[in-house]
């Protein structure tokens, strides 16, 4: 019989084990929260259950007892002395099988709880396997990079405050002595490619030392372009956010309205593909309180200094004063989607004005002017004048070239002003 008390502690661990994957999964996923709860009551009833039969195995157990030996029967199950049968199932949620030895009066009963926790871990078993570990590796540029300039980068590092803060406002996964051996590195191949430019030309033209500046600047432009990307980078994904931020909030205001634990609210936010750039944010402070083990107030604190968008900053201040206050969260959401998506209109609203002012320049400058030149060539042309010695042809050539060249710079412009969708 100690064999049957191994086994039933050994079933007891694993419902315990099972109740705290029950309680994780309980309050992020709303829609399953009643066949949760359902599992986690017959769960510690079969603990209940399983602790009753206890004494008895004491009991039984005991060498001033008579032991009566029990043979096996059909279906898996075994008959012991005094008021406890042995049985085995296999659990279609985890496929091992167990043994557990309780009362015969509480047999039919822990069946029919074992019922109802199988049905409810088999959705958590589900959930599991949705999960996915995501493991970034280092680049192969990066590894060369620092087996060439690791030291000198190392030192270097500590000067470039502004560059470790862009770094992470772009969400660059580098840290910046990386960043700085693969500035250093790409910057000395500029430098190598430009001498080699430089000796053709030599060659070419005969000793001519005046493009002797060329791999000076292939270097200094290749620095000067690494150096400034993370600041450009912060830039864009700072307007990103603020193009998802209204709907963002919208979402979290929705799920805050459930009583969810606020934590469950940006592992939502974060899993979502429909907020990329907010998502990386929310997991900069999901990682802040599992892997750093921050508070959710601190994480919140920490990732707003960081953080590229003023606005996303601020939400992060105010949640996390919401909470460390018991504020209510889902009206301090509301009111923050209210004033974002109000900001959204309004930049659209911008935007449309603009585009209009565009308008106008354009038919004047593009429609209109040539319309005009092309009167004036024509008199012009009947008249057999010219300007600047240039022919008409030549004139009309050049026009042609000047309207396609304005055409792509309001093209061009365009697409820089306009908000991303």
């Amino acid at each position: 019989m100690l064999e049957d008390l191994e086994k039933n502690i050994r079933q007891e661990k694993k419902i315990l084990a099972e109740l705290n994957s029950v309680e994780k999964y309980l309050d992020g996923a709303p829609e399953d929260k009643e066949s949760y709860l359902k599992s986690r009551d017959s769960l510690l009833h079969q603990l209940k259950m399983l602790n009753k039969a206890v004494p008895e195995l004491l009991k039984e157990s005991s060498p001033f007892q008579n032991v009566a030996g029990g043979g096996e029967n059909k279906g898996g199950k075994v008959r012991g002395g005094g008021g406890v049968v042995k049985m085995s199932y296999v659990s279609p949620a985890t496929k091992e099988k167990s043994f557990v030895a309780i009362g015969k009066k509480d047999k039919k009963e822990f069946l029919k709880k074992l019922q109802l926790s199988e049905s409810g871990l088999e959705g958590i078993a589900k959930a599991k396997k949705k999960e996915k570990v995501v493991v970034r590796k280092p680049s192969s540029l990066a590894k060369i990079s620092s087996r060439f300039f690791r030291e000198r980068a190392e030192k270097m590092a500590p000067k470039f405050t502004k560059l470790t803060r862009d770094l992470k406002k772009a969400n660059i996964p580098f840290l910046v002595s990386v960043y700085i051996s693969i500035a250093l590195f790409v910057s000395s191949l500029a430098f190598i490619a430009g001498l080699v430019g430089f000796g053709v030309l030599i060659i070419f033209s005969l000793g001519n030392w005046i493009y002797f500046w060329i791999p000076f600047a292939a270097a200094g432009l290749s620095w000067i372009g690494f150096y400034y990307y993370p600041s450009s980078e912060s830039n864009s994904v700072q307007k990103k956010i603020a193009q998802e931020l209204p709907f963002a909030a919208i979402h979290m205001a929705a799920i805050a309205g459930s009583d969810i634990e606020p934590t469950k609210i940006f592992k939502i936010i974060a899993t979502s593909k429909e907020y990329v750039h907010v998502g990386k944010e929310m997991r900069k402070v999901i990682n802040q309180t599992e892997i750093y083990g921050y508070d959710l107030v601190t994480s919140l604190k920490n990732v707003a200094r960081r953080t590229s968008s003023k606005k996303l900053s601020e939400l992060f201040s105010g949640l996390a004063t919401n909470i460390s206050s018991g504020g209510e969260l889902k009206s301090y959401l509301e009111k923050k989607a209210e004033n974002y998506l109000l900001d959204y209109k309004l930049e659209r609203r911008k935007y449309s004005d603009l585009a209009g002012t565009f308008m106008d320049i354009y038919i004047s400058i593009l429609i209109a002017a040539p319309l005009v030149l092309m009167m004036m060539f024509i008199v012009m042309n009947v008249a057999g004048l010219g300007l600047a010695g240039l022919t008409i042809t030549t004139l009309l050539a050049i026009s042609i070239g000047v309207v396609i060249l304005v055409n792509i710079i309001f093209l061009f412009i365009l697409n820089w002003k306009q908000p991303s969708v």
